[in-house]
């Protein structure tokens, strides 16, 4: 299943350094957000999670928000919108991406100015935004 995980740029470099995401829960595409927008296509709704976790990342703190994007097989359905059971640490393999803010935004902002991040790029951009 692929996740999305909300984050902090100030969080990149601890998950490089650790070879972990953060023990956090994650979004993902569940029976909820299916029933809630049944017409919708798959990458719809996969874009609907992502943006949910988006939102989640400013419960955070501030700074500028991250979306990892992992496969995994650990986490469940919690009923509950795009909402996940489980926050075990997801090792980095499986994280397939990273999804950064342009800047700091709001809660329901920012959707359409994610700029996407290999996570082979991830040294890269940990030095890119190291302050």
């Amino acid at each position: 299943m692929r996740v999305y995980l909300p984050l902090l740029v100030e969080e990149l470099a601890e998950i490089r350094a650790a070879g972990r995401l953060p023990a956090r829960r994650a979004h993902g595409v569940t029976g909820a957000l299916r029933v809630a927008d049944p017409g919708a296509e798959e990458e719809d709704l996969e874009f609907e999670a992502m943006c949910q976790a988006l939102d989640a990342a400013r419960a955070l703190g501030r700074g500028r928000r991250v979306v990892a994007a992992a496969d995994t097989s650990t986490r469940e359905d919690a009923g509950d919108g795009a909402l996940l059971d489980g926050d075990d640490p997801l090792p980095l393999s499986e994280v397939v991406s990273f999804h950064v803010e342009e800047g700091s935004g709001d809660v329901g902002a920012g959707y359409d100015d994610l700029l996407w991040y290999d996570v082979t790029e991830l040294d890269g951009l940990v030095s890119a935004v190291a302050p």
